[in-house]
C-alpha cells in the first residue's frame, strides 16, 4: 500500500481529518477497514438468527472450552447474572447445555451444543467464503504478504494478550 498522495491534515490530537492517527497506525487501520466490514456484514447476516452478544457467549465458551457462569460473565465482561440471563436464552435455543459443575454443585457448567458449534461453524464458513471472494482479486504476491503479516499480527497479538492476562492475574493476588 502507497502513501497518501498528499499531506493530511492533523488534528490538536494527532489524527487526520478521517479520525485516524498518521504513521504506521493509522494506515493499518484505514487498510484494516475492509476486513472489520467484511466481518460486520457477516454478522448481520448472522444477527437474523442469532443476537451479537449470544454469538460472543458462543465463541467464549468455545474459547474457553466449556465454562461455569461466572467464568462466561468474566470473559464477556458482564456480571455473573447477565451471564446467567444469556445462558437461559441459549439453553432455551438449544444452543449450550447447563449442567451442575463437576466440582461445585452449586455452580452452573454450561458447554456448546452440536447445535451451537454449528452456528460458530456457519459464521467461519460465511467468513471464509467472503474472504475467498475478496482475495481473489489480489495478485497472488499480496495474498501471500497479506496471510505473512496476518499471521505475524495473530502470533504477536498471542504474546501482547498472553501479558496483559498475567499481568491482570498479578493486580487480582
Amino acid at each position: 500500500m502507497g502513501e497518501a498522495s498528499g499531506p493530511a491534515a492533523v488534528d490538536g490530537r494527532g489524527r487526520t481529518g478521517d479520525g485516524v492517527a498518521p504513521g504506521f497506525a493509522g494506515r493499518l487501520e484505514v487498510a484494516l477497514r475492509g476486513l472489520l466490514e467484511l466481518s460486520v456484514g457477516v454478522l448481520s447476516v448472522m444477527e437474523e438468527n442469532v443476537s451479537p452478544s449470544h454469538l460472543r457467549a458462543l465463541q467464549s465458551l468455545d474459547h474457553l472450552g466449556g465454562a461455569k457462569v461466572t467464568a462466561l460473565g468474566d470473559a464477556l465482561g458482564v456480571p455473573p447474572s447477565t451471564a446467567s440471563r444469556i445462558s437461559d436464552r441459549l439453553t432455551a435455543a438449544g444452543l449450550i447445555t447447563r449442567e451442575v459443575a463437576p466440582d461445585n454443585r452449586r455452580a452452573t457448567w454450561l458447554d456448546l451444543t452440536p447445535a451451537g458449534r454449528a452456528v460458530l461453524s456457519d459464521l467461519a464458513d460465511a467468513r471464509a467464503q467472503e474472504l475467498v471472494c475478496v482475495t481473489e482479486a489480489m495478485t497472488p504476491e499480496e495474498r501471500d504478504a497479506l496471510l505473512l503479516g496476518a499471521e505475524g499480527f495473530a502470533r504477536a497479538y498471542e504474546v501482547v494478550s498472553a501479558r496483559a492476562d498475567e499481568e491482570e492475574a498479578g493486580e487480582r493476588r
